[in-house]
């Protein structure tokens, strides 16, 4: 009977640490610059989403003060986006483009406040 319980709560955590991953997985986007672009330079998320400006092409991505953060990691630049709404921003590109060039942004976030 000590085997089955260990067995079952080894089944448990298996699904709990799968379920887990996949919630982390739907909550982080990760974007490049030819998307971006294809898009129009608009984007729209769930709100929680972790935005992940992943393409060495970019630059800079930023928003006005009072916007979203933009935070520097190994993985790129990294923007969370936890409440619905509309969000100009702003990005430059590397390497192919004028370094001169701004680019403007939509990200819409929908759903419910996190």
């Amino acid at each position: 009977m000590l085997k089955r319980s260990a067995g079952a709560v080894i089944a448990i955590s298996v699904l709990f640490a799968t379920l887990g991953s996949v919630v982390l997985a739907q909550q982080q986007r990760v974007v490049t610059v030819k998307e971006l672009f294809a898009t129009n330079h608009q984007l729209e998320v769930e709100a929680g989403t972790e935005v992940v400006w992943a393409d060495p092409h970019f630059e800079r991505v930023w928003f006005p003060r009072g916007g979203p953060s933009v935070k520097p990691t190994d993985a790129g630049l990294v923007t969370r986006l936890d409440t619905p709404g509309r969000y100009q921003g702003a990005f430059t590109v590397i390497g192919g483009h004028s370094a001169r060039d701004v680019y403007s942004m939509t990200i819409v976030v929908k759903g419910a406040p996190r």
